[in-house]
């Protein structure tokens, strides 16, 4: 048997029901605020990275082969610092590019980077690479200058100083092999150089005689300061004396 309910008392059932389903869904759902104010996870966002366009630009050079592991014994390696990947930064195809994981190969001036999805690692290609930072030293890509024997080489440069001289590094490695008891052995010898750059010239810096000549200008300061800090400017200390009088030079007021 049908109950027969007002209409008044039917629009009152209706609306209750109505707003007491509203408030439940309300307490089990977030506001659209509080959803997207969530960051993402790490994971999340690495992978977006990856997938960004930008990115793509970064992640899509050749593989790199370490080629020192087809040897069965080995001295020292082929990296800058490290063979570990560590923090560092570019300036890759007129994009800045940061909190990257770079090698740098100082044997065939490479710089090396880990693909952050896959176990790949790859080069980044020269000719679209103007500058980056690795475990803090700056590189920049420099072109050759032979001029007066200045640079040698077009490649990557550490500065070390700036002022109205720059003093600069050029970082490599001779890989070296040697056969011992039948066996081929790989040996990495340092062999990096130092240069300066002033009044638009390069100059190669590999003695003491060397620094002086480019510092002669202020020779009374420059040789009572060597003097003073006992700077030898020998082989063993010759990059960390020519840093420290390059820098004091810089910092001397003009005449």
């Amino acid at each position: 048997m049908l109950l027969k309910l007002p209409l008044a008392s039917l629009l009152t059932t209706s609306l209750l029901l109505a707003g007491n389903a509203s408030q439940a869904q309300s307490q089990l759902e977030p506001p659209l605020a509080t959803t997207y104010a969530t960051p993402a996870p790490a994971a999340a966002r690495q992978v977006y990275s990856a997938a960004d366009p930008i990115s793509s630009l970064l992640y899509n050079g050749p593989e790199y082969v370490n080629y020192a592991m087809r040897y069965a014994a080995r001295v020292g390696h082929q990296f800058f610092l490290t063979p570990d990947p560590q923090p560092g930064s570019a300036l890759y195809r007129a994009q800045p590019f940061d909190n990257l994981q770079l090698q740098y190969d100082v044997v065939l001036d490479q710089v090396v980077i880990k693909q952050p999805t896959s176990p790949l690692t790859l080069r980044l290609v020269n000719e679209k690479l103007d500058r980056f930072t690795i475990a803090g030293h700056l590189f920049e890509k420099l072109q050759a200058d032979t001029t007066a024997g200045g640079l040698a080489a077009t490649g990557y440069y550490e500065v070390l100083a700036e002022g109205p001289v720059q003093l600069l590094a050029r970082r490599a490695k001779r890989q070296l092999e040697r056969i011992e008891s039948r066996v081929v052995r790989a040996e990495y010898v340092t062999a990096d150089r130092l240069y300066a750059h002033r009044d638009g010239r390069y100059y190669p810096l590999n003695s003491k005689s060397a620094v002086q000549k480019l510092l002669a200008d202020r020779e009374p300061e420059v040789r009572a300061y060597v003097r003073q800090n006992k700077l030898k400017l020998n082989k063993k200390r010759f990059e960390n004396d020519a840093l420290t009088l390059v820098n004091y030079y810089n910092q001397l007021l003009p005449r």
